[in-house]
This record gives C-alpha cells, sequence and structure tokens, in this order.
C-alpha cells in the first residue's frame, strides 16, 4: 500500500516520461546528427563542419537581423497593447465578456489561414487595406505591404500582433483579477490617481504575468515560420527570410546535417535568451 506522501510524485512521473522521450531524447539525436552529413542512408561525423556552413552562409546575418527584429517588435506589441486592453476589459461594463471574446479570437484562428487572409488583405492594388485607403483619400499613400523589401517584415510583425494581442490580453486580465482591491481602496483614500495606482500598484504586483507574455512572446518571436512561409516564404528575394526558413531550406535540399545543427543553435538560443531574460524580469517580482 502506497504512503500518502507517495502520490505526488507517481501522478507527475507520466509528465517526466513523456517530456524525456518527446523531448530530451530528440533533441539529443539531433544534437548528435548535427555533426554528421546525415542523409537517412548513412551519417558519417564530420565534426564542425555543418555549424560552420550555416555560419559562413550569406544569408545569416539578414536572417538573424529579421528573427531579432521580428521577436522585439512583436513582444513590445503584443505587451504594449494587451496591457491597454486588459486594463479596459479590467472592469464592469455590459460588453465586457463579449470584447474580452472577440480580442481573444484571433490566437484560436490558425496561422496558416491567418497568413492567407492578410497576404489578400495587403494586395498592392486588389487588397481591402488598399482600397479603403483609396476611399478616403490617400491615393497617393499605398504601400506595398508585403513585397516591399523595406516595410515586408514590418506588415508580418503587424499581423503577428493582431493574432497574440489578445491572447497576451487574457494572461495579464488573469494577473489583474487576482490582485486584491483592498490595495486600490487603500489608494484612493490617499488621493491616489488612476495613474498612481496602476503605476504603482498594477504594475508591481502585475510583474510575474508580465514575465510570462514576454518569456512566451520571445519564445514565439525567435521560432517564427509559420506566418513569414504563409505571406511572404522569406521574400522579396530574402528581405523576410528568418532563421527557421533557412533551416526549412536546408531540409528542402536535403542537407539534413546542416538543418539539424541550425535546430541545435536555435534551440541553445532560446534557452539562454529566455532565461536572461525570465531572471531579470523576476528580480522586480513583487508577491501578492
Amino acid at each position: 500500500m502506497l504512503r500518502k506522501k507517495q502520490y505526488p510524485v507517481y501522478f507527475i512521473l507520466p509528465g517526466i516520461f513523456l517530456f524525456v522521450m518527446f523531448f530530451i531524447v530528440p533533441f539529443l539525436v539531433g544534437f548528435r546528427y548535427s555533426f554528421t552529413n546525415w542523409n537517412f542512408k548513412r551519417a558519417d561525423f564530420i565534426g564542425l563542419e555543418n555549424y560552420i556552413s550555416i555560419l559562413k552562409n550569406p544569408n545569416m546575418s539578414i536572417a538573424f537581423k529579421n528573427t531579432f527584429l521580428f521577436t522585439i517588435v512583436t513582444t513590445v506589441g503584443k505587451v504594449s497593447i494587451g496591457m491597454l486592453l486588459a486594463v479596459l476589459l479590467n472592469r464592469k461594463l455590459k460588453t465586457t465578456n463579449y470584447l474580452r471574446t472577440v480580442f481573444y479570437l484571433p490566437a484560436v484562428v490558425n496561422s496558416i489561414a491567418v497568413g492567407i487572409v492578410f497576404t489578400s488583405l495587403m494586395h498592392p492594388s486588389k487588397g481591402l487595406i488598399n482600397t479603403a485607403l483609396r476611399t478616403i483619400g490617400f491615393t497617393g499613400f499605398q504601400p506595398k505591404w508585403l513585397t516591399d523589401t523595406s516595410i515586408a517584415m514590418l506588415s508580418i510583425c503587424f499581423i503577428e500582433i493582431w493574432k497574440w494581442s489578445g491572447y497576451t490580453m487574457m494572461i495579464l486580465l488573469a494577473g489583474m483579477q487576482n490582485i486584491s482591491k483592498d490595495y486600490y481602496e487603500a489608494a484612493i483614500m490617499d488621493g491616489a490617481t488612476k495613474w498612481q495606482q496602476f503605476k504603482k500598484i498594477t504594475f508591481p504586483l502585475l510583474m510575474a504575468s508580465i514575465n510570462n507574455v514576454v518569456v512566451l512572446s520571445i519564445i514565439g518571436g525567435l521560432k517564427v515560420f509559420d506566418i513569414v512561409v504563409a505571406t511572404t516564404g522569406g521574400g522579396p528575394g530574402y528581405a523576410t527570410e528568418v532563421f527557421n526558413t533557412m533551416i526549412y531550406n536546408s531540409y528542402s535540399y536535403q542537407k539534413y546535417g546542416e538543418a539539424t545543427a541550425g535546430t541545435t543553435l536555435l534551440a541553445g538560443m532560446i534557452l539562454i535568451i529566455t532565461l536572461c531574460t525570465y531572471r531579470t524580469i523576476a528580480k522586480n517580482e513583487v508577491e501578492l
């Protein structure tokens, strides 16, 4: 007969097993293949050649720049807009529940479908966005949203922000509703304004939730792939090439060892950046 103290251990064993089998083992296998010229038939050891090949790729600097640009812009956008929406909807209004649902809905839509829809909306001549701009008189302002090399990456960032701001809003909203109203009542008695209440109460006590959404956004930004493929495919030229599209191209050209090396680099990069970010923000967290 098992003791009660042993129950929690047995409950987490299946989770540990799945994590090891579906995350740790595949990563270790991929890490091993990253040092070979693996082609499904044989895997001869070639040392660091795959990593050197990736770093020498002329498009590597473009991919890194676009990946980090996407990560920074979308993280700032999603957290800022999510925070604004959470503040606006953290009140009792007749339409509050309806608006929360409306803003959250894009998060449940498939990214490929979103990309296809926005490709149509952002068409230079027939797209709804430019058509609307012409209708209201902005005939001289007709951007080529996804085909102009100077703004294509920012257009994809906008799509990503539109899709995930509602998800960020829900996490921050849950954090806000977990803050005791006693703090606000005491602040009102002391004559604090709404901005002072937000700055001195809401924001500090919301740091744990902010930490979560920032880390999730950074991870999502660094591993961006589907929204780029669905909208531009990495083009025009290499203007929207990101790290994952480079890995995908390596697989397409049957450079499997190089592709696994790229995946290993990306996994290490995500781990290091997210851990540093989490620890940095966690220092400012305040217990409720």
